[in-house]
C-alpha cells in the first residue's frame, strides 16, 4: 500500500470507527479550486472546500493549517501560535512526510507529530469538503460531527482565528 493509499484508509477508518456519517465521491484528479466546484457541482456535493497548507516551523517541526476555501494565512498569528515563523513546505517534504500529492494536501490523518492549526471557519461550516488523500476522492463530512473527529487524532491541535 502507498503512503498515499494508507493516509486514505486511515481517514476512511477513522470516520467508520467513530461512526461519522459521511460521503465519498470519486472523480477526476481535483487540484485546483475551479475543478473542485465543477466536482461539487456535478455530484450535489454540500458544504465548504478545505484548505490545508502544510508549513515547516523551525527545529524540523511541521504544521498543517486547515481552513476553508479563500481563506488567506495570518503569518504574524501563525508565528505567535508556533513559536517562529513558518515558512510553506516543500513540495517534497509534504510528499515525504505525509504522502499527500500537492495541490491537494489532504487535513487529517498524519503523524501525531504534525501539528493542527484549525480555523474556526472550519468548525462554523454545515459540511466540510477534502480529500482523504487521492485527489480523486472527497470526503462530505457533517460540520457538526468534525469536534469529534478531531478529538480522536493524536496530533496537538492549536486554535486558528
Amino acid at each position: 500500500m502507498t503512503p498515499l493509499e494508507s493516509l486514505c484508509q486511515r481517514n476512511l477508518d477513522l470516520l467508520r470507527r467513530l461512526d461519522i456519517a459521511h460521503r465519498l465521491v470519486e472523480h477526476e484528479a481535483v487540484l485546483d479550486y475551479p475543478t473542485a466546484h465543477a466536482v461539487r457541482q456535478r455530484f450535489a456535493l454540500r458544504g465548504v472546500e478545505s484548505k490545508s497548507l502544510f508549513l515547516r516551523v523551525a527545529s524540523q517541526r511541521h504544521a498543517m493549517l486547515v481552513s476553508v476555501e479563500g481563506a488567506r494565512a495570518d503569518w504574524t498569528r501563525l508565528k505567535a501560535l508556533l513559536g517562529s515563523r513558518p515558512r510553506i513546505a516543500s513540495d517534497e517534504e509534504l510528499t515525504a512526510l505525509t504522502g499527500c500529492v500537492p495541490m491537494c494536501a489532504c487535513p487529517f490523518g498524519h503523524d501525531a507529530g504534525i501539528t493542527l492549526l484549525i480555523d474556526r471557519a472550519v468548525l462554523a461550516c454545515d459540511f466540510l469538503l477534502y480529500s482523504p488523500g487521492p485527489p480523486e476522492l472527497t470526503l462530505e463530512v457533517p460540520g457538526s460531527e468534525l469536534p469529534r473527529l478531531l478529538a480522536a487524532l493524536p496530533n496537538a491541535q492549536l486554535e486558528y482565528p
